[in-house]
């Protein structure tokens, strides 16, 4: 659900790339420190766009390994539906429910096996990177017992999977990977974005407009024909501002977020609608009157 720990192995691999680059600029007589620094900047520019999704991975792939721990309390859903994880972003708090968390969903289990009761409505309200939720398409409901069926019946076609985390520029976006874009006729399936093509990423990119802008709205399509993937995937890119209603504290003013989602392609022509709700969804998790804990 959350993220803290993912970003810190992908620096370090980054920074230690760095380090072989200066050590091989050195057996060649060159200056180690400026070879080193350009190799992590240049790094960093390029793959700076996967770093979000490689993180969640890691962060994936932990829970994975921890689910085959067999020391903790299994959580029913009834259990769950009282539980939040309480957790806070740039100065903002949130609770976002367990029942969100479907990726921590054990089918075999019934219920949530590898959760930390200490993460769980607890007396902390740690500082994080990223919040990750799942919802059920297509109202992007959490997991209750009218949609449990669905879901373990279904897995992942009908299901929303979102993270937000600190805002970021889109400037090295069009500085380093716009020029490869080929220009494509609109598409009646988003019409009024404007459509390209990514022959480098295989994919159909569609952008609310062509220059770098906190409320830039990217699309991103892999092509089908190139992947055939058994449930295709749509990634939306967009900000997320806390609502008026809900910012009206000064920890929440004029905060933005950075808001990724994988939607199934089968959804892509709904996507305003869902992006409309899944806003609100966020709305409900911020935590207005809660002041942070320590």
């Amino acid at each position: 659900m959350v993220l803290k720990i993912g970003l810190l192995p992908i620096i370090l691999g980054i920074v230690l790339l760095g380090f072989f680059a200066a050590k091989a600029a050195r057996m060649r007589g060159k200056n180690p420190l400026i070879w080193g620094s350009i190799t992590v900047a240049v790094i960093t520019a390029v793959t700076w766009q996967q770093i979000p999704v490689w993180s969640e991975t890691i962060f994936y792939r932990g829970q994975i390994k921890q689910a085959t721990i067999p020391q903790r309390k299994v959580i029913s859903l009834a259990e769950a539906k009282e539980m939040n994880f309480r957790v806070s972003m740039d100065g903002v708090n949130f609770d976002v429910p367990l029942t969100y968390n479907l990726k921590g969903y054990n089918q075999q289990l019934h219920g949530w096996g590898h959760l930390s009761q200490k993460k769980i409505n607890g007396k902390e309200r740690p500082a994080v990177d990223f919040i990750i939720i799942d919802a059920m398409l297509p109202d992007l409901s959490p997991l209750k017992e009218e949609n449990l069926a669905q879901f373990e019946k279904l897995a992942w076609r009908q299901n929303l999977h979102a993270s937000i985390t600190h805002t970021r520029p889109w400037d090295q976006y069009f500085k380093y990977f716009f020029e490869r874009l080929q220009r494509q006729p609109e598409s009646t399936k988003l019409p009024g974005m404007l459509h390209y093509y990514d022959p480098s990423d295989k994919a159909d990119i569609f952008l609310s407009h062509a220059y770098p802008t906190d409320e830039l709205i990217r699309i991103r399509c892999a092509d089908e024909s190139f992947f055939h993937n058994e449930i295709p995937i749509c990634i939306i890119e967009n900000s997320y501002h806390p609502a008026p209603n809900v910012a009206i504290s000064e920890p929440i003013k004029g905060k933005v977020f950075f808001l990724r989602y994988e939607l199934p392609s089968q959804y892509i022509t709904q996507w305003q609608t869902i992006d409309k709700k899944l806003k609100s969804r966020l709305d409900q998790m911020v935590s207005i009157n809660a002041p942070p804990l320590p």
